[in-house]
């Protein structure tokens, strides 16, 4: 083997950056679509990813798995509008999306639902969601920290948040609602049942 070969080849105490946690997390929430990885197992896999330091503490998180694809370079992902606004119908949202600042989403008799469990979500980012006759459902990454306010008037308030890790950014959720539910889960604490068939649905389409 020449000396350059040698030299291309990854080192496992190489520190990583941000864009290798972003790799290691598509693929895990990529082996989670396809039932490789039980829902149960995410907290461990994404808090061990957001406390790697090098290569080789990143890599043994997903040595289990399948590899993955060639890796892209990482774009910024999809900037949102700041505001979405629906009398009648839904507002869903998901996707590789950008949230970063202020966004507000408004519904009189939709629910509104957002997949922000592969976003790139900015430090200090604010989501706000007002609706009068729908529910709010908002499912978030492992690891961030979130800070909630919410008001329900006549509708249910759940949520369930895996522990927040050193380093992760953090994003402030505010929901007002008249008559329908407020449900706030990390991704890891979705419920079972008919949310996680929806989530593994639209992350194979």
């Amino acid at each position: 083997m020449s000396d350059d070969s040698a030299a291309a080849m990854p080192v496992p105490s190489e520190p990583i950056t941000d864009q290798d946690r972003e790799i290691a997390v598509r693929q895990i929430q990529r082996a989670l679509a396809e039932g490789q990885v039980d829902f149960d197992d995410l907290d461990d896999r994404f808090g061990a990813i957001y406390q790697a330091q090098t290569r080789g503490e990143l890599e043994a998180v997903s040595a289990d798995l399948p590899l993955p694809p060639p890796p892209v370079a990482a774009a910024a992902g999809h900037p949102m509008a700041s505001t979405s606004v629906s009398l009648f119908g839904d507002i869903r949202k998901s996707g590789d999306l950008a949230i970063e600042g202020e966004l507000v989403f408004v519904s009189l008799f939709g629910d509104v639902v957002l997949d922000l469990a592969t976003a790139r979500i900015a430090d200090g980012s604010k989501v706000s969601v007002y609706s009068a006759f729908g529910d709010a459902t908002v499912i978030l990454p492992d690891g961030i920290r979130v800070r909630r306010s919410a008001v329900s008037l006549l509708g249910d308030e759940k949520e369930s948040l895996s522990p927040p890790v050193a380093g992760a950014p953090t994003i402030s959720v505010v929901r007002f609602g008249m008559f329908g539910d407020t449900k706030i889960y990390s991704l890891s604490r979705v419920p079972e049942g008919r949310l996680q068939k929806l989530w593994r649905s639209l992350r194979r389409s």
